[in-house]
């Protein structure tokens, strides 16, 4: 089985807002525009997931009529809830509570949020209700977070050491399920 992991378009908010689970619209016109994206798929795909966020479900929506796949939403798929800190700016957060956080995020939360560990869960679960599946070539338009764990997972890594990796808005991660655990397509 073949997972496509896709990250959402561009946000429209200010640069610098923490905004994981809030419910942030993308930038009209999308960027990158779906006709890019469609052109960047490795091949068709027999289903389409989306995160239930609109910056995600956006992109799933337009795809969906060229790719003959309406999108179902899975919020196992949802960026990491950053709690009371979602929709204000990073350098507006409490370093005293946002540096314990980041020295830790597997097991500290920010307030009212996830941890790291939470969303490897769900995002885990997610990849082996897929990998259950007949399907052999899945898309899925998710968020930076669930994307990284995925990829970590993939690689055999731990999942901090996945949260620093460079993921573009629009870009395409693909992973293999060989019936006894996931890789990175090369």
């Amino acid at each position: 089985m073949e997972l496509i992991l896709l990250r959402h378009p561009v946000v429209a908010a200010p640069a610098g807002i923490c905004y994981g689970q809030a419910d942030l619209p993308a930038r009209e016109p999308l960027e990158p525009p779906p006709a890019q994206v469609l052109q960047a798929l490795p091949g068709p795909v027999d289903a389409l997931w989306t995160s239930p966020l609109r910056r995600a479900r956006v992109l799933a929506e337009a795809l969906a009529a060229t790719l003959g796949c309406p999108p179902r939403e899975d919020a196992r798929w949802m960026e990491l809830h950053f709690g009371a800190w979602e929709g204000h700016p990073w350098s507006a957060i409490d370093r005293a509570e946002s540096d314990p956080w980041a020295d830790d995020p597997e097991h500290r939360a920010p307030p009212g949020g996830e941890t790291l560990a939470a969303l490897r869960a769900r995002v885990h679960a997610a990849m082996d209700a897929l990998a259950a599946t007949r399907l052999q070539r899945v898309l899925v338009v998710a968020h930076a977070g669930p994307i990284r764990v995925a990829l970590a997972r993939a690689r055999g890594q731990a999942a901090t050491e996945a949260l620093a990796q460079p993921l573009a808005f629009g870009g395409l991660t693909v992973l293999r399920h060989d019936g006894q655990g996931w890789s990175q397509a090369a």
